[in-house]
């Protein structure tokens, strides 16, 4: 039957589905068989339950997922229905008596041209409808709020390891919170497959995406199917009474039968056979037209078809891999900003030594680490650490802290690196490692706590710091002990 999603959990991943009658079905995710479709509150599906009635045995989303103003099917047929089939087979009805309509009103003997009842550009929105609205988010995004995009094809797997790891470790999270973008990643990544795997046919598109939508050209093809038969009726016409006229003229000829009326019957059979062999002309002469017309109207727009065809897919194509860097990118941004905040995260996460914020590269790099960078040769493995070393370079600013207290350590860290998940900090708890810091690479930032030093030895680790090849103009930021009371255990 067809029923609308009115409740989901993806946590537990059960809903409730609603149908005509207002009666509700348990809906889990056992009983979900839509591979393109993820389930969603406001999604119309298709389903069926078990013996019981209550419980969805099988559901997927159906065909109709929206109801414009001119399209042949309306929301109320929908609830009307129990399946997509009956839909179809309606519409089907609802087409032929347009065609019928047209057929009726059109005199196809003086038919010139054959108008588009629906253009190329809009019968291929409604075939990819569900790939465009996938998109259509891309046109309300600034995208340079989100530079750099993640690579979806090489993350896929660290960010959905970033986000089990940050719900696993932080009971207050669950997985709804990210319900939005963790969708819409599975629809996209559905269309990308799509497109990636399939080769497409223009023609076979062409015929059930456009010709079936053109009345004027279906009307057109009735016409002169209706007229070929009408001639084939005729000849035949013609052929029979040639004959017979033979067996009159001999009738004729033997003085068989009363002459005046045998040459009244010839007289009336010729004058029917040259109206036939008249009609035959004039529907033959109608009959080509109508056949060139439909010919010139299918293969003019089938040109146009494939062209426009082409170019949408490549345009999904982009799109659709765009989409799915920027859904990505900000399902990361969000990983990130309760990862930073998470009271567990921070008890737990930053207290092992890592010092880059909590998202999708983070590990990453803990998995390129492990590599055996000499040893790198298949190419998944080539790619993830490429990727991963031109982020570093590219993007990563970096911050040095001089404590040897561990409280200041995580406090200055956490608070860095929730600015931007692309501050990563290095660690320094002696003199001697905070001077081969700062004589190594730049730093954006420079922290000191200085509690541990006496006034002597923090002017020489200012002095080396201005002296040193790198972090000549450094900004530098001394941590007191009033900041560090104030600071989280």
């Amino acid at each position: 039957m067809h029923g609308k999603i009115t409740r989901y959990t993806a946590t537990t991943g059960s809903g409730v589905i609603m149908n005509a009658s207002k009666k509700i079905f348990e809906l889990k995710k056992d009983g979900w068989h839509d591979g393109r479709n993820r389930p969603a509150v406001g999604m119309y599906v298709e389903f069926r339950t078990n013996d019981g009635g209550i419980q969805v045995t099988d559901a997927r989303a159906s065909k109709y997922q929206s109801f414009p103003p001119d399209a042949l099917i309306r929301e109320i047929d929908f609830w009307k229905s129990n399946t997509d089939e009956e839909l179809q087979n309606k519409e089907s009805e609802l087409r032929a008596k347009e065609v019928q309509k047209i057929f009726a009103q059109t005199n196809y003997l003086k038919l010139t041209e054959i108008e588009i009842n629906r253009s190329v550009q809009d019968c291929i929105k409604e075939f990819f409808g569900t790939e465009l609205r996938s998109v259509e988010f891309l046109k309300e995004l600034d995208l340079s709020t989100l530079t750099p995009l993640i690579n979806f094809s090489i993350s896929k797997r660290f960010l959905n390891k970033a986000l089990d790891h940050l719900i696993f470790s932080d009971r207050k999270l669950n997985i709804d919170m990210f319900a939005e973008y963790h969708s819409r990643l599975g629809t996209l990544e559905y269309s990308h497959n799509f497109f990636t795997k399939n080769e497409l046919n223009p023609e076979r598109i062409f015929e059930e995406a456009f010709l079936e939508y053109q009345f004027n050209y279906k009307g057109a093809v009735r016409a002169a199917n209706g007229i070929k038969e009408r001639i084939m009726q005729l000849q035949n016409k013609i052929r029979t009474t040639a004959h017979d006229l033979k067996i009159l003229y001999k009738r004729l000829e033997a003085k068989k039968g009363d002459e005046n009326e045998i040459k009244e019957k010839i007289a009336r059979m010729r004058a029917n056979s040259d109206k036939a062999h008249e009609e035959t002309k004039t529907l033959t002469k109608a009959h080509e037209n109508l056949e060139g017309l439909c010919k010139s109207f299918a293969e003019k727009n089938l040109k146009i078809f494939e062209a426009v065809f082409r170019k949408t897919i490549n345009m999904l194509r982009e799109k659709t891999e765009e989409a799915l860097n920027v859904t990505a990118t900000q399902l990361d941004n969000q990983i990130w900003e309760l990862g930073m905040k998470s009271v567990s995260i921070r008890n737990v996460f930053f207290k092992h030594d890592i010092n880059e914020p909590y998202c999708m590269m983070t590990f990453l790099g803990q998995t390129i680490k492990k590599l055996d960078k000499g040893k790198i040769t298949a190419a998944n493995e080539q790619a993830m650490y490429k990727y991963y070393t031109s982020h570093q370079k590219n993007y990563v600013k970096k911050f040095l802290i001089l404590t040897n207290q561990p409280k200041v350590e995580v406090n200055v860290k956490i608070d860095i690196m929730s600015q931007s998940k692309n501050h990563n900090v290095v660690i320094a708890k002696k003199d001697s490692q905070f001077f081969v810091a700062v004589n190594k690479e730049k730093f954006e930032g420079i922290y000191i706590d200085t509690t541990g030093l006496d006034k002597t030895a923090l002017q020489r680790i200012l002095a080396d710091t201005k002296e040193s090849k790198y972090n000549k103009e450094a900004n530098i930021s001394l941590i007191t002990k009033e900041q560090i009371a104030s600071m989280k255990e």
